[in-house]
């Protein structure tokens, strides 16, 4: 905040953003939940203690129990948890009966595992534990990157657009309008990832601009090496960065080399290539320290699934049905979840002014490509119908600088209507945490809804038995609109006197 406190307009989106996302908090409690819990109490790489709660937690004989996944969000997790650590023991230090085991509730939910899930965490008494953990990880991470990538947003186009309004429109469309305001909810490696790779973009996208906007020798080594960095941490989180990394790896090799021959090339790769290696190091030596052996992932050692029993450990060739489902289903489909990036499919037949030229054009649809083939070849992308769009998420920001100049150049009356459908269907998945179809539904039939209050609302009888009856978040909507509403016209009124 420090470094924006003289720049109105993006203070007003950090806080519009800060607290749209923090109303919008779910309790989900994912994999790297645990690792981040163990890492923040006792900085170890295994979760015994939480065995049986997540069917992505696996017990390797003679090595305990391990996620089933790349450790970097519980790297990341793990800080705030830590911090907020003692201020959690002293509240169960005052209250210590709340981690003692509570008798069997009801979660009233269809989907078949939450009701033993709930059950499982009161029986060891860890379910308020679990919940303030999530909440920690929340306010302490996933808001703040999220506030991050937003002001990056405006930040970039107002530099390449030289517009402050629309530059400020667009950052609140990336932040309200795209996967990264439902995957922001709860501690997601997609989403961690996806603001890796908008900042590595950021970073390396001026390698491809006219001569006269090129960065200096020294900043370019620096820009590569930052940009190799954030992509091994990619893979450092999951292993569907390894293909963003190649195709990144391989515009720098081929802008290099059409910058300034082989040499160039072959050094602006190598310098990617050794920003990269500490996050892959860093992986490689959690699973020699977790499994016994550094080149092999976790996969290999959890137990047979439905999934994984399908070509090497769950990867084949990609599915045509999954191909179509990664963009289309409303279930988990990139396009149903969010239409306006289907815009981008458009961005080679527009006029580029001050837009992507067709070097960054490259790098955008390489990269995406790469991933959709790889995330269409892992069958475990079936179960995403369980927690919404996901694998594709780290697409979103390269898809969205594609968009940008399409979106600017429709007609006005189109790009509005496409901008607010879109944003109503990414308000009404945040809230409800469902499908598409399921979730304007909801929203436009029965009112809205946040997903934290909804929770409690099924849980009541375990915790709030205020709420059996309903519980609506029409004061708290009304209260954070009003909140926004003087935030934004302050901001003007110091405009107007400046």
């Amino acid at each position: 905040m420090r470094a924006i406190r003289n720049e109105p307009v993006a203070l007003r989106i950090a806080l519009t953003v800060w607290i749209v996302y923090t109303l919008h908090f779910a309790s989900d409690i994912a994999r790297e939940t645990y690792l981040a819990m163990s890492l923040g109490k006792s900085a170890s790489f295994r979760v015994d203690e939480y065995i049986g709660l997540h069917p992505d937690l696996f017990e390797m004989e003679g090595r305990g129990a391990h996620i089933n996944n790349n450790p970097g969000a519980s790297f990341l997790g793990a800080v705030p948890y830590a911090l907020a650590r003692p201020l959690i023991e002293v509240f169960f230090a005052l209250e210590p009966e709340l981690r003692e085991p509570k008798p069997p509730t009801v979660y009233d939910d269809p989907r078949p595992n939450r009701n033993p899930f709930l059950n499982a965490v009161r029986e060891r008494g860890l379910d308020i534990e679990l919940g303030l953990v999530a909440v920690s990880i929340h306010a302490g991470l996933m808001v703040p990157l999220g506030v991050a990538a937003a002001l990056l947003v405006f930040f970039h186009f107002r530099r390449t657009l030289r517009d402050e309004r629309i530059a400020t429109w667009l950052a609140l469309l990336y932040a309200f309008g795209t996967p990264i305001f439902f995957r922001s909810a709860f501690l997601n490696q997609n989403v961690l990832i996806a603001h890796a790779v908008l900042l590595a973009w950021i970073l390396i996208a001026p390698l491809a601009s006219s001569p006269h906007e090129t960065v200096t020798e020294a900043d370019q080594h620096r820009r590569l090496a930052w940009a190799g960095s954030l992509l091994g941490f990619a893979i450092l989180c999951d292993y569907s960065g390894a293909p963003l990394a190649l195709a990144f790896g391989l515009w720098v090799l081929w802008m290099g080399w059409w910058r300034g021959g082989p040499a160039q090339g072959f050094g602006w790769a190598l310098r990617f290539a050794l920003g990269a290696l500490p996050p892959i190091a860093l992986l490689f030596f959690y699973q020699w320290r977790s499994f016994g052996n550094p080149w092999l992932p976790a996969q290999v050692y959890m137990p047979d699934t439905r999934y994984s029993t399908t070509g090497w450990n769950g990867f084949f060739w990609p599915s045509p049905e999954l191909l179509w489902r990664n963009l289309f289903d409303p279930r988990f489909g990139l396009f149903a979840f969010a239409p306006v990036l289907a815009a981008a499919l458009a961005a080679p037949f527009v006029a580029r002014a001050n837009g992507p030229n067709r070097q960054q054009l490259a790098l955008i649809f390489g990269a995406s490509a790469a991933l959709y083939l790889f995330i269409s070849s892992v069958q475990f992308a079936y179960l995403q119908w369980n927690s919404g769009v996901r694998y594709i998420v780290p697409a979103v920001p390269l898809l969205f600088m594609a968009t940008v100049p399409v979106l600017l150049r429709m007609p006005r009356r189109a790009m509005l209507t496409l901008v607010a459908f879109t944003v109503a269907i990414s308000w009404s998945v945040a809230m409800t945490r469902a499908s598409v179809t399921e979730g304007l539904a909801w929203v436009f039939l029965r009112g809205p809804e946040l997903p934290w209050l909804t929770v409690l609302r099924k849980t009541a009888g375990g915790y709030a038995p205020f709420l059996e009856d309903g519980a609506s978040p029409i004061m708290l909507f009304a209260f954070t609109g009003v909140l926004l509403g003087i935030l934004w016209s302050g901001v003007r009124r110091r405009e107007h006197a400046e």
